[in-house]
């Protein structure tokens, strides 16, 4: 799945300026997409873009999260960030028929 179009926004969110850190964020936004799409009970997309607003916005947020925490003396924050967390409550239990 390709991530690029929400690096920017993620790039954004975090207030990253340069290119040096793009292998973090990349790696955030992979956790982001697992963390925010298994807590809503959604499958994976081929395709990022095809994912509602609310969603995209909870995986950006989650990985903002992520990138922030980043670093040997910090640890993985556990759960979601609260945005994603609220986002993904209104999915949870939510089968198309």
């Amino acid at each position: 799945m390709d991530l690029t179009p929400l690096k920017a926004s993620v790039k954004l969110r975090a207030r990253v300026d340069f290119d040096d850190d793009d292998s973090d964020i990349e790696l955030s936004l992979s956790a982001a997409v697992l963390d925010v799409l298994s807590a809503a009970e959604v499958e994976i997309p081929e395709d990022i873009t095809t994912l509602s607003d609310d969603l995209t916005f909870a995986i950006v947020d989650q990985a903002v999260m992520l990138y922030d925490s980043r670093g040997p003396d910090i640890e993985r924050p556990l759960g979601l960030s609260m945005a994603a967390s609220r986002i993904v409550s209104r999915y949870r239990g939510v089968k198309a028929s």
